[in-house]
Protein backbone atom coordinates (compact mmCIF):
# COMPACT_ATOMS: atom_id res chain seq x y z
CA UNK A 1 0.00 0.00 0.00
CA UNK A 2 0.88 3.47 -0.93
CA UNK A 3 2.14 5.66 1.88
CA UNK A 4 1.80 9.16 0.98
CA UNK A 5 2.67 12.79 3.01
CA UNK A 6 -0.98 15.03 2.32
CA UNK A 7 -1.24 18.65 2.81
CA UNK A 8 -5.46 19.28 3.27
CA UNK A 9 -7.16 22.29 1.75
CA UNK A 10 -10.30 22.37 2.94
CA UNK A 11 -12.47 25.28 1.56
CA UNK A 12 -15.94 26.03 2.83
CA UNK A 13 -17.04 29.32 2.15
CA UNK A 14 -20.80 31.06 2.28
CA UNK A 15 -20.29 32.30 -1.34
CA UNK A 16 -18.83 30.74 -4.46
CA UNK A 17 -15.35 31.39 -4.81
CA UNK A 18 -12.16 30.74 -6.61
CA UNK A 19 -9.82 30.95 -3.89
CA UNK A 20 -8.13 28.72 -2.04
CA UNK A 21 -7.62 29.10 1.36
CA UNK A 22 -4.88 26.94 2.67
CA UNK A 23 -6.13 24.85 5.70
CA UNK A 24 -6.10 21.36 7.23
CA UNK A 25 -9.22 19.54 8.79
CA UNK A 26 -11.75 22.52 9.54
CA UNK A 27 -14.04 20.73 11.39
CA UNK A 28 -15.09 23.63 13.55
CA UNK A 29 -17.10 26.89 12.31
CA UNK A 30 -17.88 25.41 8.38
CA UNK A 31 -19.13 27.76 5.44
CA UNK A 32 -21.04 26.45 3.45
CA UNK A 33 -20.83 27.51 -0.62
CA UNK A 34 -24.38 28.65 -1.65
CA UNK A 35 -24.98 26.80 -4.84
CA UNK A 36 -26.11 27.96 -8.36
CA UNK A 37 -29.61 28.11 -9.62
CA UNK A 38 -30.40 24.73 -12.28
CA UNK A 39 -33.72 24.37 -13.92
CA UNK A 40 -35.39 21.46 -14.55
CA UNK A 41 -38.80 20.92 -16.63
CA UNK A 42 -39.59 18.02 -14.52
CA UNK A 43 -39.15 19.67 -10.94
CA UNK A 44 -41.59 22.48 -11.09
CA UNK A 45 -44.01 22.51 -8.68
CA UNK A 46 -42.70 19.71 -6.48
CA UNK A 47 -41.71 19.14 -2.62
CA UNK A 48 -37.90 18.74 -4.42
CA UNK A 49 -37.93 21.59 -6.59
CA UNK A 50 -35.38 24.00 -4.23
CA UNK A 51 -33.13 21.39 -3.07
CA UNK A 52 -32.55 20.38 -7.28
CA UNK A 53 -31.96 23.61 -7.97
CA UNK A 54 -29.41 24.07 -5.91
CA UNK A 55 -27.57 20.57 -5.96
CA UNK A 56 -28.57 19.18 -9.36
CA UNK A 57 -25.23 19.74 -10.79
CA UNK A 58 -25.90 19.05 -14.69
CA UNK A 59 -22.13 17.78 -14.91
CA UNK A 60 -23.05 14.81 -12.20
CA UNK A 61 -26.75 14.37 -13.33
CA UNK A 62 -26.67 13.50 -17.06
CA UNK A 63 -29.68 14.77 -18.68
CA UNK A 64 -31.73 14.68 -21.37
CA UNK A 65 -33.96 17.97 -22.57
CA UNK A 66 -33.83 19.48 -19.09
CA UNK A 67 -34.82 16.89 -17.25
CA UNK A 68 -33.64 15.40 -13.54
CA UNK A 69 -35.25 12.46 -13.56
CA UNK A 70 -36.07 12.77 -9.88
CA UNK A 71 -37.72 9.54 -9.23
CA UNK A 72 -34.49 7.94 -10.94
CA UNK A 73 -32.27 6.02 -8.60
CA UNK A 74 -29.35 7.40 -7.43
CA UNK A 75 -25.77 5.88 -7.89
CA UNK A 76 -23.21 5.52 -5.46
CA UNK A 77 -19.97 8.18 -7.07
CA UNK A 78 -23.19 10.22 -7.95
CA UNK A 79 -23.99 10.82 -4.70
CA UNK A 80 -20.41 11.17 -3.36
CA UNK A 81 -19.54 13.81 -6.51
CA UNK A 82 -23.06 15.55 -5.15
CA UNK A 83 -21.29 15.43 -1.75
CA UNK A 84 -18.19 16.44 -2.80
CA UNK A 85 -19.52 19.53 -4.62
CA UNK A 86 -21.81 20.67 -2.46
CA UNK A 87 -19.46 21.09 0.73
CA UNK A 88 -16.50 21.89 -1.52
CA UNK A 89 -14.18 20.17 -0.14
CA UNK A 90 -10.47 20.57 -1.81
CA UNK A 91 -7.44 18.26 -1.49
CA UNK A 92 -4.21 19.20 -2.46
CA UNK A 93 -1.79 16.26 -2.07
CA UNK A 94 2.08 16.04 -2.06
CA UNK A 95 1.83 12.87 -3.97
CA UNK A 96 -1.13 11.50 -6.27
CA UNK A 97 -2.96 8.95 -4.09
CA UNK A 98 -4.03 5.79 -5.87
CA UNK A 99 -7.47 5.11 -4.95
CA UNK A 100 -6.80 1.21 -5.53
CA UNK A 101 -5.40 1.39 -1.70
CA UNK A 102 -8.61 1.80 -0.72
CA UNK A 103 -11.27 -0.22 -3.22
CA UNK A 104 -10.79 -2.57 -5.68
CA UNK A 105 -13.50 -1.82 -8.38
CA UNK A 106 -12.26 2.12 -8.80
CA UNK A 107 -9.58 3.63 -10.98
CA UNK A 108 -8.03 6.56 -10.68
CA UNK A 109 -9.14 7.03 -14.00
CA UNK A 110 -12.53 6.85 -13.25
CA UNK A 111 -14.94 10.01 -13.36
CA UNK A 112 -15.31 10.89 -9.63
CA UNK A 113 -12.37 8.88 -8.14
CA UNK A 114 -10.81 12.03 -7.03
CA UNK A 115 -13.90 12.53 -5.58
CA UNK A 116 -13.79 9.61 -3.84
CA UNK A 117 -10.50 9.53 -2.37
CA UNK A 118 -10.88 13.00 -0.75
CA UNK A 119 -13.75 11.76 1.07
CA UNK A 120 -12.43 8.84 2.20
CA UNK A 121 -8.92 10.62 3.55
CA UNK A 122 -11.53 12.69 5.47
CA UNK A 123 -13.29 9.91 6.78
CA UNK A 124 -16.57 10.79 5.48
CA UNK A 125 -16.41 7.48 2.98
CA UNK A 126 -15.55 3.95 4.36
CA UNK A 127 -13.02 2.37 3.64
CA UNK A 128 -13.65 -1.00 2.40
CA UNK A 129 -12.40 -3.72 -0.13
CA UNK A 130 -14.71 -3.02 -2.69
CA UNK A 131 -17.30 0.64 -3.41
CA UNK A 132 -19.30 -0.40 -6.17
CA UNK A 133 -20.01 3.08 -7.84
CA UNK A 134 -22.39 2.41 -10.31
CA UNK A 135 -24.34 0.70 -7.59
CA UNK A 136 -27.59 1.91 -5.70
CA UNK A 137 -27.03 3.75 -3.02
CA UNK A 138 -29.34 2.45 -0.25
CA UNK A 139 -31.21 4.88 2.04
CA UNK A 140 -29.49 3.85 4.87
CA UNK A 141 -25.94 3.97 3.68
CA UNK A 142 -26.69 7.40 2.31
CA UNK A 143 -28.05 8.39 5.87
CA UNK A 144 -24.52 6.93 7.31
CA UNK A 145 -22.43 8.69 4.81
CA UNK A 146 -24.44 12.35 5.45
CA UNK A 147 -23.75 11.80 9.42
CA UNK A 148 -20.06 11.58 8.35
CA UNK A 149 -19.90 14.27 6.91
CA UNK A 150 -21.79 16.37 9.57
CA UNK A 151 -19.87 15.29 11.86
CA UNK A 152 -16.46 16.23 9.98
CA UNK A 153 -17.59 19.69 9.23
CA UNK A 154 -18.73 20.61 12.83
CA UNK A 155 -16.15 17.90 14.95
CA UNK A 156 -19.38 16.55 16.16
CA UNK A 157 -19.50 19.28 18.01
CA UNK A 158 -23.50 19.53 18.28
CA UNK A 159 -26.52 19.63 20.18
CA UNK A 160 -29.20 16.27 20.40
CA UNK A 161 -32.38 16.75 22.10
CA UNK A 162 -33.15 13.97 24.62
CA UNK A 163 -36.03 12.43 22.82
CA UNK A 164 -35.56 9.13 20.79
CA UNK A 165 -37.87 9.03 17.92
CA UNK A 166 -40.63 5.86 17.53
CA UNK A 167 -38.48 3.36 15.44
CA UNK A 168 -39.63 2.86 12.26
CA UNK A 169 -41.58 -0.27 11.37
CA UNK A 170 -38.81 -1.55 9.33
CA UNK A 171 -36.32 -0.80 11.59
CA UNK A 172 -35.13 -4.56 11.86
CA UNK A 173 -33.96 -4.00 8.17
CA UNK A 174 -31.94 -1.46 9.03
CA UNK A 175 -27.65 -1.85 9.00
CA UNK A 176 -26.77 -2.35 12.42
CA UNK A 177 -24.44 0.16 12.15
CA UNK A 178 -26.01 3.09 10.55
CA UNK A 179 -28.88 2.89 13.21
CA UNK A 180 -27.71 5.14 15.09
CA UNK A 181 -26.84 7.47 12.18
CA UNK A 182 -30.50 7.38 11.30
CA UNK A 183 -31.71 8.53 15.17
CA UNK A 184 -29.09 11.35 14.59
CA UNK A 185 -30.60 12.30 11.00
CA UNK A 186 -34.32 11.88 12.11
CA UNK A 187 -34.05 14.12 15.47
CA UNK A 188 -32.09 16.73 13.09
CA UNK A 189 -35.10 16.60 10.70
CA UNK A 190 -31.94 15.88 7.83
CA UNK A 191 -34.68 12.66 7.17
CA UNK A 192 -37.55 10.97 7.47
CA UNK A 193 -39.38 7.80 6.26
CA UNK A 194 -41.55 7.81 2.82
CA UNK A 195 -44.33 7.72 4.65
CA UNK A 196 -46.88 5.15 6.69
CA UNK A 197 -43.84 5.19 9.24
CA UNK A 198 -41.57 2.86 7.15
CA UNK A 199 -38.45 3.81 6.15
CA UNK A 200 -37.19 1.37 3.87
CA UNK A 201 -33.44 1.15 4.34
CA UNK A 202 -32.67 -1.46 1.74
CA UNK A 203 -34.20 0.32 -1.12
CA UNK A 204 -32.01 2.51 -3.22
CA UNK A 205 -32.54 6.51 -2.26
CA UNK A 206 -33.67 8.49 -5.55
CA UNK A 207 -32.28 11.45 -6.68
CA UNK A 208 -34.96 14.01 -5.67
CA UNK A 209 -34.38 12.50 -1.81
CA UNK A 210 -30.89 12.48 -2.17
CA UNK A 211 -30.32 16.16 -3.44
CA UNK A 212 -32.67 16.77 -0.30
CA UNK A 213 -31.15 15.13 2.45
CA UNK A 214 -27.63 17.16 0.93
CA UNK A 215 -29.78 20.32 0.96
CA UNK A 216 -30.54 19.89 4.85
CA UNK A 217 -27.53 18.78 5.71
CA UNK A 218 -25.68 22.35 4.60
CA UNK A 219 -28.60 24.03 5.86
CA UNK A 220 -28.18 22.34 9.26
CA UNK A 221 -23.73 22.69 9.28
CA UNK A 222 -24.10 26.30 8.59
CA UNK A 223 -26.54 26.65 11.96
CA UNK A 224 -24.01 24.41 13.53
CA UNK A 225 -21.21 26.96 12.43
CA UNK A 226 -19.01 26.84 16.01
CA UNK A 227 -17.83 29.77 17.56
CA UNK A 228 -14.45 28.71 17.78
CA UNK A 229 -12.70 27.28 14.47
CA UNK A 230 -9.37 25.20 15.16
CA UNK A 231 -7.52 24.34 11.86
CA UNK A 232 -4.31 22.13 11.37
CA UNK A 233 -2.03 22.60 8.27
CA UNK A 234 1.19 21.09 7.60
CA UNK A 235 3.25 22.39 4.58
CA UNK A 236 6.33 21.12 3.41
CA UNK A 237 9.05 23.73 2.81
CA UNK A 238 12.88 23.84 1.63
CA UNK A 239 13.67 23.56 5.62
CA UNK A 240 11.68 20.79 6.39
CA UNK A 241 7.79 20.27 7.42
CA UNK A 242 6.08 23.15 8.62
CA UNK A 243 3.10 22.13 11.59
CA UNK A 244 0.69 24.77 12.53
CA UNK A 245 -2.13 24.82 14.64
CA UNK A 246 -4.47 28.12 14.54
CA UNK A 247 -7.37 28.66 17.07
CA UNK A 248 -10.03 31.33 15.82
CA UNK A 249 -11.81 33.14 18.11
CA UNK A 250 -15.17 34.19 16.21
CA UNK A 251 -17.12 34.78 19.72
CA UNK A 252 -17.54 38.26 21.35
CA UNK A 253 -16.39 37.30 24.51
CA UNK A 254 -12.70 36.08 24.95
CA UNK A 255 -12.23 32.24 24.72
CA UNK A 256 -9.97 30.64 28.08
CA UNK A 257 -8.34 27.29 27.16
CA UNK A 258 -6.78 25.87 30.68
CA UNK A 259 -3.77 23.51 30.63
CA UNK A 260 -2.24 21.84 33.37
CA UNK A 261 1.07 22.29 32.98
CA UNK A 262 3.15 24.28 30.38
CA UNK A 263 2.63 22.30 27.12
CA UNK A 264 -0.35 23.80 25.22
CA UNK A 265 -0.16 22.07 21.98
CA UNK A 266 1.02 18.70 20.32
CA UNK A 267 1.93 17.66 16.70
CA UNK A 268 2.28 13.78 15.35
CA UNK A 269 3.06 11.98 12.73
CA UNK A 270 1.35 8.72 11.99
CA UNK A 271 1.72 6.24 9.44
CA UNK A 272 -0.77 4.72 7.11
CA UNK A 273 -1.79 2.42 10.40
CA UNK A 274 -2.56 5.17 12.50
CA UNK A 275 1.05 4.13 14.33
CA UNK A 276 2.90 7.13 15.87
CA UNK A 277 6.18 7.68 13.64
CA UNK A 278 7.20 11.39 15.61
CA UNK A 279 5.61 12.90 18.74
CA UNK A 280 6.98 16.69 19.02
CA UNK A 281 6.91 17.27 22.60
CA UNK A 282 8.42 13.34 23.50
CA UNK A 283 11.61 15.24 24.13
CA UNK A 284 10.23 18.05 25.42
CA UNK A 285 10.53 19.55 29.54
CA UNK A 286 6.92 21.64 30.32
CA UNK A 287 7.00 23.64 33.60
CA UNK A 288 4.81 21.79 35.84
CA UNK A 289 2.24 24.58 36.55
CA UNK A 290 -0.94 25.21 35.54
CA UNK A 291 -1.44 27.73 32.63
CA UNK A 292 -3.93 29.44 30.39
CA UNK A 293 -4.42 30.91 26.69
CA UNK A 294 -6.88 33.56 26.30
CA UNK A 295 -8.08 34.28 22.97
CA UNK A 296 -9.71 37.79 22.24
CA UNK A 297 -12.82 37.92 20.56
CA UNK A 298 -12.00 37.99 16.65
CA UNK A 299 -8.42 37.14 17.36
CA UNK A 300 -6.63 33.87 16.11
CA UNK A 301 -3.39 32.50 17.86
CA UNK A 302 -0.83 30.18 16.34
CA UNK A 303 0.92 27.57 17.44
CA UNK A 304 3.53 26.47 14.82
CA UNK A 305 6.97 24.19 14.79
CA UNK A 306 9.73 23.41 12.18
CA UNK A 307 10.25 19.55 11.83
CA UNK A 308 13.59 20.19 9.73
CA UNK A 309 14.83 17.90 7.38
CA UNK A 310 17.29 15.86 9.26
CA UNK A 311 14.09 13.77 10.96
CA UNK A 312 11.44 14.82 8.19
CA UNK A 313 13.18 13.44 5.29
CA UNK A 314 13.91 9.55 6.53
CA UNK A 315 10.15 9.52 7.68
CA UNK A 316 8.45 11.06 4.72
CA UNK A 317 7.93 8.30 2.56
CA UNK A 318 6.07 6.53 5.94
CA UNK A 319 4.03 9.40 6.76
CA UNK A 320 -0.03 9.10 6.14
CA UNK A 321 -1.34 12.01 8.72
CA UNK A 322 0.15 14.65 10.52
CA UNK A 323 -2.15 15.64 13.28
CA UNK A 324 -2.08 18.32 16.09
CA UNK A 325 -3.07 18.49 19.51
CA UNK A 326 -4.67 21.09 21.78
CA UNK A 327 -3.24 20.31 25.57
CA UNK A 328 -6.06 21.53 28.00
CA UNK A 329 -9.46 22.14 28.42
CA UNK A 330 -11.97 24.92 27.82
CA UNK A 331 -15.61 25.83 28.72
CA UNK A 332 -15.87 28.05 25.59
CA UNK A 333 -15.96 25.21 23.32
CA UNK A 334 -15.11 21.76 22.74
CA UNK A 335 -12.03 20.35 22.15
CA UNK A 336 -11.28 17.23 19.77
CA UNK A 337 -9.44 14.91 22.12
CA UNK A 338 -8.76 12.73 19.17
CA UNK A 339 -6.57 16.26 17.46
CA UNK A 340 -6.88 17.96 13.96
CA UNK A 341 -5.59 16.07 11.18
CA UNK A 342 -3.97 17.02 8.17
CA UNK A 343 -3.62 14.08 5.99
Amino acid sequence: MKKVLLIIIVVFSVFMTAASVLAADTTENPQLISAQQYNYQDTSGCWFEDAVAKYGYPDIFATSGQMFYPNNKITRMEYIRMLHKALNIEINYFAAPDISDYYNDVDNKDIGASELNDLVVTGIIDKKTSFGPNGQLNRDEMIHYTINALNYITGGDYAMIEIMPAPFADDAKINSEYKNDIVKAVILKITNGRGNNMFYPDQGATRAEAVTVVDRLVTLAADLKSDVAVNATATETKDGLQMTLSITNNSNSTVTINHSSGQKYDFDLLDAQGETLYCWSADKMFPMMVTSTQIAAGETIEFTELLDNATYQPLKAQIGAVKAYIIGTSTNFNINPDGYTAN
